[in-house]
């Protein structure tokens, strides 16, 4: 059975927003250099500035849900997580769907599944799949993470795809047995299944949830579960 979330989840919209522009970003090869990069030792690499961040964007997909009739309910956001079509949300965006839409950065093509590969209710998290090679974010693999650390979140708040936000860690709680990060950075619904990272590329956590009537506390699933959970799907 589910426990009972702490803080109330960010329900994907109804409808389908309008999303805003984006902005084309530099070219691919640029954005595979500062993923290299945060894969260097941390004593020899330099955290990256908030606009190489932003390249990273390519590799956060928007999802859509369908419901039977094919008519689209809710939204939310994704992280490749492996290069064979491997897709990590949260379990809560893909909630009483019947198949799912990927719209991923500067590629016209939408994406259909059905394949829900994996899923944990407690943790919040997913993994889908769609036929299409990817270019996945690398997951932190590190010391625990400090109060005030920088961060920046990455996805599609209120359908407006691919926004990119920053703020600070504000703190380190346990919630349910699940290691949660409380973080600033601004969000709303459609940002659930997005990237939080740090300041090197790295996903840190996964964007989960928002406590209602509060501005500036939200909430992401620790690295740790996520390197547990995606075991198999990172390559």
């Amino acid at each position: 059975q589910t426990m009972p979330p702490p803080v109330a989840s960010v329900t994907p919209p109804r409808g389908t927003a309008s999303p805003a522009t984006v902005m084309p970003p530099q070219s691919v090869s640029a954005a595979q250099g500062f993923r290299q990069a945060a894969s260097v030792s941390r004593e020899a690499r330099a955290e990256l500035s908030f606009e190489q961040l932003a390249q990273l964007a390519p590799s956060v997909v928007m999802i859509t849900v369908h419901d039977y009739s094919g008519e689209a309910f809710a939204g939310g956001s994704g992280i490749m997580i492996g290069s064979k079509g491997y897709i990590l949300t949260n379990n809560h965006v893909l909630e009483d769907g019947s198949f799912f839409s990927v719209r991923i950065e500067n590629d016209e093509q939408t994406y259909r599944t059905k394949e829900i590969i994996k899923y944990n209710q407690v943790l919040d998290l997913a993994v889908i799949r769609i036929d299409r090679a990817l270019d996945p974010l690398p997951v932190y693999h590190g010391p625990q993470l400090s109060r005030g650390q920088k961060v920046v979140a990455i996805g599609s708040p209120l359908g407006y795809f691919n926004s990119v936000s920053d703020g600070i860690i504000s703190g380190i709680r346990v919630l349910d047995d699940v290691q949660m990060i409380q973080y600033t950075a601004p969000g709303a619904p459609g940002s659930s299944g997005g990237a939080l990272l740090n300041m090197y590329g790295e996903v840190i956590g996964i964007v989960s949830a928002s406590s209602r009537g509060s501005q500036g506390i939200n909430w992401a699933v620790g690295y740790e579960f996520i390197n547990m959970f995606v075991q198999g799907f990172v390559k």
